[in-house]
Order: structure tokens, then C-alpha cells, then sequence
């Protein structure tokens, strides 16, 4: 069933916390120009440092390119097995050891599935802009698409000079007349961090891909190259953090860029999204950076805060039982101390004539969500906490039943 005919319940939880921060302001900041650091689930931020520079941030942007070929993936606009036949022009990118190179060959033809695999694992420079092209689109056309792409996923100050993250002058042959040579993209931490929670939301199959330790691409019929994850904070590799399972994202790195990454990793059930931009050091220091956020986190705790009764079962229209439970019924919010005191307002809004979730509900049907706003809690798109909620059961219709015992 479409969520618009599912139940939307907006419930705003006022909280009058007493002491409850963001550790935004926590003391020892993080060794690189910029970093945030959030819970993706909720959008809560759990650490920011310089977040709303604009900086460049190199082959992170690859991302964006990400976003928007998983769109035409959906859209059925092309296929995992498109294939994408190599031009002259990228295969010099390709094949330049300067580079983030995997050797992709001109005038041979690859399918969009592998080169998204070497654009994440590799980094490679001449996939991503083979990828880009994967519907027939000029370079000119593809940065319209990411513009409107980071658009829509609320980017708030950027720069698209070209879907890879090379200044405009190393495109070689692919360089656009309208920027200078040194132009690249860029993005504040913040945004790098809205642009990594859509695509974990929106695509979570892509971690799946991130998570691989190396991968091995098919250049040419006979001769294929296996590449190990730029990532090293992968479980078992040198900078794993312990206790936090990551399995992604991406790393960049340019002269003006320095070495950036932008991870996600599960941390005690929660979802977490670190950025770090131009770490001080260069090299591995992005890493050792990333942990210092890790290490922050080990020393946050949650509050957990447990739904009112009234809110743990939710009517049902037409169903064989009047009502059904819910989960989660307790909710979680970061902060440095423990809540002394709550208020909770509680606003309703069912979407449905009759005021209640239409049968059959399935069971694990995200039936709603709960949104949270207190003072000293932010997130990342200014918008309350939202937390998910869905049934812990399933409802058959009503009618159905009456009608088998009839």
C-alpha cells in the first residue's frame, strides 16, 4: 500500500530539556578545517566544526553524481546493464596515472553497474564521467541534472563545475569554456552530510557496494584489474574504529581540498554520518580525524523517552481488530546530560476520512512518523527530529473476514 494511503501522523513532542546540548560545542575540536557529525536516522547533529564553509571537497562529490544516476535507474531511464561506450576523451582521464584511474579503454563498452562500482570503490575519475554520459548526456547537461538534484535534496551552498570533482582544467578535452581552470566543485560539511543521509535513505543498496574491501573490473575481454576500497576504516582495516561497523562512503582529495571523507557506520543501532573536510596532515590524517569523531560519540549517551500509551496503538478502519500496536515505543535523543524534566504537545494529523490507518495494515507497514523539536536539539535540515513509525503486526480487512465466515 502507497504511504499517501497509509496513516501520516505528525506528533510534535515539545521537550523542555534541562541540560540537554548537541555536543556542538564540546570541547576538542576535530583536526581538519571542517567536520559534522550525525545521527542519519534522526538528522540530529552530534558535533559541528566550521560546517558552513564552502569548501571544495574533490571525488566527494561523486555522490551527487550517485544521487542522480540512481534517479534514472528508478526511472527507468536506463538500466544496471546499459552499456556505456567509452570516448576518447574520457579514456585519457581514465588512463592517467595522475588520476584516480581504473583503465576503462575508448571505443569498449561497459554497464553502468560496474562503472557505479569502480566510481565508489576505486574513485576511478574516467568511470564516474562514462557514468554520467550512461543516457547519452553532454557534460553540460549532466551538471544541470546535479544541480537540480542537490536542489531538491535541500543543498544549501555549492559549486557543480563537473560530476567528478577534478578542477575544470585536469577534464583535459571534457573542460567547459565558462569556468577557469583551477574552478572545482564545492560544499560545506553541512551539506556533504544532507547529501550522504539522502543517499543512505533513498539508496540504501549503495552501502552495499561501499562496503566492499576491493573489487575486481572487467577492463577488457581479457584482462580485468582488482582494486582495494579507498575507504580504511572498513571492518579489519587499519583505522576500524571499534564498536562502530562502518560500510562507506567516500573519500576526496585535491591540492585545494586536501583529504576529506565523508563515512556512515552503525553505532549502538543508530545510523551515523561523520564529514570531515581538509584534514590537517593530508594523507590518512582524514581518517584519524573521523575516529576523533567516533571517539566523541563513544562518550555521548541517548535519552530514552517512552511514547505515552495513548500513542502505542493506533485505530484501524475496516480491520479485523479495532486497533494496532506500533513500534518503536521508546525514542532516543543524544545529549551530554540526563532530562530533568519533559513536556510533551502532542499534535495528531491522520490522513484519512475516517481518522484512522485503512485495512489491511501489513505487518512492519510504516504507518506514520514522530517528530520531535526541543530547546539545545538540532539537525541537520532545521526540521524536528523524525523518527519512523511502523506496525508491529498486521490487520487483515474486516470485510473479508465477515464475509468468509458468511
Amino acid at each position: 500500500m502507497k504511504i499517501k494511503r497509509t496513516l501520516l501522523m505528525i506528533l510534535t513532542l515539545l521537550l523542555m530539556l534541562s541540560g540537554l546540548t548537541t555536543n556542538a560545542l564540546a570541547s576538542g575540536r576535530v583536526n581538519a578545517r571542517a567536520a559534522v557529525m550525525i545521527d542519519a536516522s534522526t538528522g540530529q547533529v552530534l558535533y559541528e566544526q566550521n560546517a558552513n564553509q564552502k569548501l571544495p571537497v574533490a571525488s566527494i562529490s561523486k555522490l551527487l553524481t550517485v544521487a542522480v544516476i540512481h534517479d534514472e535507474l528508478r526511472q527507468k531511464v536506463i538500466t544496471a546493464d546499459t552499456k556505456v561506450k567509452v570516448s576518447s576523451d574520457v579514456a585519457a582521464i581514465a588512463n592517467d596515472p595522475n588520476y584516480s584511474a581504473i583503465g576503462v579503454q575508448a571505443g569498449q563498452s561497459y554497464p553502468v553497474r560496474e562503472l557505479l562500482n569502480a566510481a565508489m570503490v576505486k574513485s576511478a575519475d574516467g568511470a564516474t564521467l562514462a557514468l554520467a554520459s550512461a543516457d547519452g548526456s553532454s557534460l553540460e547537461k549532466f551538471n544541470l541534472k546535479l544541480d537540480q538534484k542537490a536542489q531538491q535534496i535541500g543543498l544549501r551552498n555549492y559549486t557543480i563545475v563537473n560530476p567528478v570533482g577534478l578542477t575544470n582544467g585536469d577534464l583535459k578535452g571534457l573542460k567547459l569554456s565558462q569556468y577557469g581552470d583551477k574552478a572545482e566543485n564545492a560544499m560545506t560539511a553541512n551539506d556533504v552530510a544532507l547529501l550522504a543521509r539522502y543517499l543512505i535513505n533513498t539508496y540504501p543498496g549503495l552501502l552495499k557496494i561501499t562496503a566492499q574491501q576491493s573489487a575486481t573490473f572487467s577492463i577488457t575481454k581479457d584482462k580485468s584489474v582488482q582494486a582495494d576500497n579507498l575507504n580504511k576504516m572498513l571492518p579489519g582495516d587499519q583505522y576500524a574504529v571499534s564498536g562502530v561497523k562502518i560500510d562507506g562512503l567516500k573519500t576526496g582529495t585535491s591540492e585545494a581540498a586536501g583529504a576529506s571523507f565523508v563515512s556512515t557506520g552503525l553505532y549502538r543501532g543508530h545510523r551515523i554520518v561523520t564529514v570531515v573536510l581538509h584534514a590537517n596532515g593530508g594523507g590518512d590524517a582524514r581518517f584519524t580525524a573521523t575516529q576523533q569523531l567516533y571517539n566523541k560519540l563513544k562518550r555521548m549517551r541517548t535519552e530514552e523517552i517512552t511514547l505515552p500509551r495513548r500513542l502505542q496503538q493506533q485505530p484501524v478502519a475496516n480491520g479485523s481488530q479495532k486497533a494496532v500496536p506500533i513500534r518503536p515505543r521508546q525514542i532516543s535523543v543524544w545529549g551530554d546530560h540526563p532530562v530533568k524534566a519533559a513536556s510533551l504537545t502532542v499534535k495528531l494529523t491522520r490522513h484519512s476520512r475516517n481518522n484512522k490507518i485503512p485495512a489491511p495494515v501489513h505487518a512492519n507497514q510504516k504507518v506514520g512518523e514522530l517528530e520531535v523539536a526541543g530547546r539545545g536539539v538540532k539537525t541537520i535540515d532545521n526540521e524536528p527530529l523524525t523518527y519512523n513509525l511502523y506496525s508491529k503486526k498486521g490487520v487483515p480487512n474486516g470485510n473479508f473476514w465477515q464475509r468468509l465466515w458468511h
